[in-house]
C-alpha cells in the first residue's frame, strides 16, 4: 500500500496574524475606520451648527454606513486568513490614501481644514512587512469589495458638489420663473384705500428631496409731495404650504437682507423647501393707504426677489402704479 507525506493545509484560521505585519496593521486600520464611519452616521442624526442639504446628509450617512460594513468584513476576513482578503490589502490601502487626500482637498476647497487621517493610517499599515504565513489569491468577491469601496469613498468625497445646496442635482436660476402684479384700483378713482400685490413663481424642474429655506422679498417705494410713504403693510397671511410670512433664516438671510435694503419698505416670506417641495407658489400682499388724500402722490414701485439658499436670486420685472393729476391710476411693468 502506497503512503505519502501528509498534505500541508497551512496555518489554522484561528491563528493570529503576525503582530505589526502588513496584514495585521491593515486589519487594525480597517476596524478603526469602521468605528469612525459608524460614529459619523450617529453624529449626523444631531442638528449641525449650520443646516445643510438633507440629501447631502442622507447620501453621506448611507455611504458611511455601507463603507463601515465593508471595512469590517475585510478586517474580519484578514483575521481569518482568507486568501482573497490578503490579495486586496494593498489596493484597499491605496483607496484609503486617496480617500484621505481627496476629502482633505474638498474640505480645503470649502474653507475647512481636515486632517487626512485615512491616508495617515493607511501609510502606517504599508510600513509593515508581509506576514510570511499568509498567501493571497485574487477572487471576484475581493475585486468587487474593492470596487464597491471606491464607489462609496468617491460618493462621500463629492457629496457636497453632487448632493449639496448648489450641487449638480440642485435647481438652477435658469429653472426658475416668476411674475409680479399689482391691483392699482379703478383708473378713475384715484388712490385706492388698499392695493393687492401678487407674486407667482414656478420651476421648470425640481431637485430630489429639497431642503433649506428660500426667501421672497417684496419691496415698495412711493411717497407724496411731502415725502411721506403712500402705503404701509396691512396683512400678510401665509399663502401656501411651507410659505411663512416674516420668516428669515440661514442660508438665505444675508442675501435677502441686502435686497430688502434696496427698497424704502419691504417684507419677506420664508419658503421652507422641505414643506413646499419646489412646487409653484404664490404670495398675496395687501397694502393700506397711509392718508385719506395724500398731496401730489408719486408713482408706487413694487419689486420682488426670490433668494435660493443664499446662492443666487432672481428678480422679475418691477411693477409701478402711477397717478395722474386728475387722479387716474395705471399699473405697468417697469424696466
Amino acid at each position: 500500500m502506497r503512503t505519502g507525506a501528509a498534505t500541508d493545509l497551512g496555518p489554522p484560521e484561528d491563528m493570529p496574524l503576525s503582530p505589526m505585519s502588513l496584514e495585521w496593521r491593515t486589519s487594525v486600520v480597517l476596524k478603526i475606520l469602521a468605528v469612525i464611519n459608524v460614529a459619523g452616521v450617529v453624529l449626523a442624526q444631531f442638528p449641525p451648527p449650520l443646516p445643510q442639504s438633507f440629501l447631502q446628509g442622507l447620501a453621506f450617512s448611507l455611504a458611511a454606513a455601507a463603507l463601515a460594513l465593508l471595512e469590517y468584513v475585510a478586517a474580519r476576513a484578514l483575521d481569518r486568513r482568507r486568501p482573497w482578503a490578503v490579495a486586496i490589502v494593498r489596493p484597499l490601502l491605496a483607496v484609503l490614501i486617496a480617500e484621505g487626500i481627496g476629502a482633505s482637498a474638498m474640505g480645503a476647497r470649502g474653507g475647512t481644514i481636515r486632517l487626512p487621517f485615512e491616508a495617515v493610517l493607511a501609510l502606517w499599515a504599508l510600513l509593515g512587512a508581509r506576514d510570511a504565513t499568509l498567501a493571497g489569491r485574487a477572487s471576484r468577491g475581493g475585486s468587487s469589495l474593492v470596487g464597491a469601496t471606491v464607489l462609496l469613498v468617491a460618493s462621500m468625497i463629492v457629496s457636497q458638489p453632487l448632493f449639496g445646496w448648489g450641487g449638480l442635482l440642485d435647481v438652477r436660476q435658469s429653472d426658475f420663473s416668476a411674475s409680479i402684479s399689482a391691483d392699482c384700483g379703478p383708473a378713475d378713482a384715484g388712490l385706492p384705500p388698499t392695493i393687492t400685490v401678487t407674486y407667482d413663481w414656478s420651476w421648470a424642474r425640481v431637485s430630489p428631496l429639497p431642503s433649506g429655506l428660500d426667501i421672497v422679498v417684496i419691496g415698495w417705494t412711493g411717497t407724496d409731495a411731502a415725502g411721506r410713504q403712500l402705503y404701509y403693510l396691512d396683512t400678510t397671511p401665509d399663502t401656501g404650504p411651507g410659505i411663512h410670512s416674516g420668516r428669515r433664516d440661514y442660508p438665505s438671510l444675508d442675501m435677502a437682507t441686502q435686497l430688502a435694503s434696496e427698497s424704502a419698505a419691504s417684507w419677506s416670506w420664508g419658503v421652507d423647501l422641505g414643506e413646499q417641495g419646489l412646487q409653484p407658489g404664490r404670495i398675496v400682499m395687501r397694502l393700506q393707504r397711509a392718508a385719506a388724500a395724500p398731496p401730489g402722490p408719486g408713482p408706487l414701485r413694487f419689486s420682488a426677489s426670490y433668494v435660493h439658499l443664499g446662492l443666487w436670486h432672481s428678480d422679475p420685472a418691477t411693477v409701478t402704479c402711477s397717478w395722474t393729476g386728475s387722479g387716474a391710476a395705471s399699473a405697468a411693468p417697469a424696466p
